[in-house]
């Protein structure tokens, strides 16, 4: 049985659920960090994506000790090194598989998305 999952206050970019619920695994969407000021700095975008996705996550019943793959996809290169940096105060103890691709977004505002599975 799939169960998907769509937080309210979390906005959507488009005609898509937040996470999907299948088994003991649940697949969250990419959760960007952009805020409504528009702001440019990572620090505050990634730690804002991941509060969307830490609330996505426990909508599902799971939680960020529960994530066994994440994806990270940054705009800028440069950005790399801090994005660890951010990524390991979620991830202490056995981090996930990652993936981490430097790509272009269609917002130009957008330097972080990240989408995570995890199992129960």
């Amino acid at each position: 049985m799939v169960k998907t999952i769509t937080v309210p206050d979390i906005p959507k970019a488009g005609p898509y659920s937040h996470a999907v619920v299948t088994g003991n695994l649940i697949y969250l969407s990419g959760q960007v960090g952009t805020v409504s000021n528009k702001t440019t700095d990572l620090d505050e975008q990634f730690e804002n994506a991941m509060s969307k996705i830490r609330r996505i996550l426990e909508s599902g019943g799971f939680a960020l000790e529960n994530v066994v793959k994440t994806s990270v996809y940054l705009s800028k290169k440069e950005d790399f090194k801090r994005m660890n940096e951010l990524y390991s105060k979620y991830f202490v103890v056995n981090p996930p598989a990652r993936t981490t691709v430097v790509t272009g977004f269609p917002s130009g505002d957008t330097l972080v998305e990240i989408d995570v599975i995890a199992s129960k």
